[in-house]
């Protein structure tokens, strides 16, 4: 039997249909992301995803690049999906979710699963916390120190590494439950894939990879690339560390890392030429300390609909167009043994595939729900909790 299906979905640029319908357009120009709907585009979108929603019918829904501030998306809640309940920060400030930028992240929950399991957000006082306490450098506030070469703009010039300074952009947020007496937190990010500020530079037709890595203008891209992607290694190396910090309080915690995990542009390339890592190694843990590793919900789904969302790599265009950018991960031990009263079942996670397209084939391109495809894990009950995991 289900305990509670979580889904995590990116909406794209929720806030530039929100916006024009409810006639905040003009003071919200900045906002757009440069596809500004028709009025009705956006009203088509909203009522579109609402359906989608429904139809996913999830217990726990993360939404990714939806509306900033908690009093405008608590409009579109009421408005669009009733059925659920926004879960914010009691103060009603703002600045609470530590979240730059207008695309915010948004944890909604069916009410009656919100009232049996208190449902609340983490105070990120608490987060900045605890990673300062397991980084091996301090930490201040939320900010953290790097090495990586160091960029001249002016001059298009790569230095030497250097020190640097870096901090979420997007705060993940942490939805916390109490399911039965044991506590479970789902942390949802949204990794910033645009710390580079620059487009792909283009290919001359029919130009070699040799003539064109080779090019100036390329070279310049790869460094910021690169950089970039170091930024992104911490922010997911800081969710590591608030993991390890709770394997330091309790012997298996129930912990859910969910969300878009943007790797940027150049992805493999990268792996291959300057990291030797990709992103959700980091985030998954050290295999070595097994109990501390986070599993895939997507780990046994069919290899060739292990993908949210298509994207045409122009650095690396020889790379499969179907990639992998929205994740659900989870405590390995939830599937191996259950903790408390939950586990997690073979095959329990899917991407929403064809819910999402059949309800996308009957919309404008303007007018479409999202570019990326949702991606969902059942939760199960388990029949009977052995003394050691209670």
């Amino acid at each position: 039997m289900k305990a509670f299906k979580i889904t995590s979905w990116n909406v794209e640029w929720l806030i530039d249909s929100f916006s024009v319908v409810t006639g905040k357009a003009k003071e919200k120009s900045k906002t757009f992301s440069g596809r500004r709907p028709s009025m009705v585009d956006a009203q088509a979108k909203l009522q579109a995803l609402r359906s989608e929603i429904l139809a996913i019918d999830a217990d726990v829904l993360f939404l990714i690049e939806a509306i900033r501030g908690a009093d405008a998306m608590s409009e579109f809640c009421r408005t669009y999906l009733p059925e659920y309940q926004l879960i914010v920060h009691p103060a009603g400030d703002d600045r609470a979710y530590g979240i730059l930028g207008e695309q915010w992240m948004w944890f909604l929950v069916k009410p009656e699963l919100a009232a049996a399991t208190e449902a609340h957000l983490l105070d990120l006082t608490v987060w900045k916390s605890y990673t300062a306490a397991v980084a091996f450098r301090p930490q201040a506030d939320g900010k953290w120190v790097f090495s990586a070469p160091q960029l001249i703009k002016s001059s298009q010039t790569v230095g030497s590494n250097i020190r640097q300074q870096h901090s979420h952009y997007r705060h993940p947020q942490v939805l916390v439950m109490t399911w039965e007496g044991r506590r479970v937190e789902i942390i949802g990010a949204h990794f910033k894939s645009k710390h580079i500020g620059m487009e792909v530079p283009g290919r001359a037709a029919g130009e070699t990879d040799k003539t064109y890595y080779a090019r100036a203008d390329v070279n310049w891209f790869m460094a910021n690339a690169h950089l970039a992607r170091i930024k992104l290694t911490t922010e997911a190396t800081d969710v590591r560390y608030y993991i390890d910090k709770r394997f330091e309080q309790e012997e298996s915690p129930i912990i859910f890392v969910i969300g878009d995990l943007n790797d940027g542009p150049g992805k493999e390339l990268i792996e291959r030429e300057y990291l030797l890592h990709d992103l959700i190694g980091v985030l998954q843990g050290d295999i070595f300390f097994a109990r501390k590793f986070l599993n895939h919900a997507l780990f046994d789904y069919p290899q060739n609909l292990r993908w949210t969302s298509q994207f045409q790599d122009k650095l690396d265009p020889a790379r499969s167009p179907n990639i992998l950018l929205d994740h659900i991960t989870f405590t390995e031990a939830l599937s191996r043994l259950g903790l408390g009263s939950l586990i997690v079942h073979a095959k329990a996670g899917l991407v929403e595939h064809e819910i999402h397209e059949r309800i996308n084939a009957l919309l404008s391109e303007k007018a479409k729900t999202s570019d990326h495809a949702p991606v969902s894990l059942i939760v199960s009950k388990r029949d009977a909790t052995p003394a050691a995991n209670k």
